[in-house]
């Protein structure tokens, strides 16, 4: 898979949940791995390189960029990096198992001409959800248009996807948006018409771990969303 695919980790500040995901690409992908970029926008003494040289040396890219580029930032530089036609996306606190499947995930991508992201359960949840526009109040209720098999065709999936790399970057995440880009992005990639489902017979094991300093939901970046949008507020139902 390594000349076809590349697993792009935007790390910070958890190194030993890096350490683990590539260790865990390696495992259950062996010879059929993909190629394996990481970036690190971390404090120095608190970065993948530093603290796991093992598993660094596992890893066939890593990007160090100065402090805190923020998330949004870190993914477009992956997907602007690397190569391969296809990409996968992870947060760095997930494991790839032996319900992950990868390369099978992979080959449905390839296989369904109306698919251009295609995720997998991130521990049974992140189910596939729909997305609409009620007035200014943007609605995001779990459910599908379409299925095929296992496949869910939908608007909004979780953080464990391949993607066709060209189709991300002609999407690309907002970078002055650290957090809140998630249904932001999916969004856009509703309004762009890309094509978005989630193989339910596929998952990633999700073990979470706040960073040092975390704080996961900073009320300027939603605010900042909404007005992009036009929206007021959002509303998971």
């Amino acid at each position: 898979m390594r000349d076809q695919v590349t697993f792009c980790i935007k790390t910070i500040h958890r190194p030993q949940c890096c350490a683990a995901l590539v260790r865990s690409i390696h495992q259950h992908c062996a010879e059929d791995r993909p190629a394996i970029h990481v970036l690190d926008d971390g404090k120095p003494e608190l970065r993948f390189s530093t603290n796991c040289p093992t598993e660094a040396a596992m890893v066939d890219r890593i990007i160090e960029t100065k402090y805190d580029i923020g998330l949004s930032a870190g993914r477009n530089r992956l997907l602007d990096a690397g190569e391969t036609p296809i990409v996968v996306f992870a947060d760095d606190d997930h494991l790839v198992t032996e319900q992950t499947r990868l390369p099978d995930l992979v080959k449905s991508l390839n296989r369904h001409h109306d698919l251009d992201l295609l995720a997998a359960l991130s521990n049974q949840q992140e189910r596939p959800k729909l997305m609409r526009v009620d007035g200014k109040t943007l609605r995001i209720p779990r459910g599908y248009y379409r299925q095929r098999g296992s496949i869910r065709w939908c608007h909004y999936v979780g953080n464990c996807f391949v993607a066709y790399r060209d189709i991300l970057q002609a999407i690309r995440w907002d970078e002055s948006l650290k957090v809140e880009e998630h249904w932001d992005f999916f969004w856009r990639c509703k309004i762009a018409g890309v094509n978005v489902a989630c193989d339910i017979n596929h998952s990633f094991r999700h073990e979470h771990v706040d960073p040092p300093g975390y704080i996961r939901r900073r009320p300027q970046f939603l605010k900042a969303a909404l007005r992009k949008h036009g929206l007021v507020k959002v509303i998971w139902r």
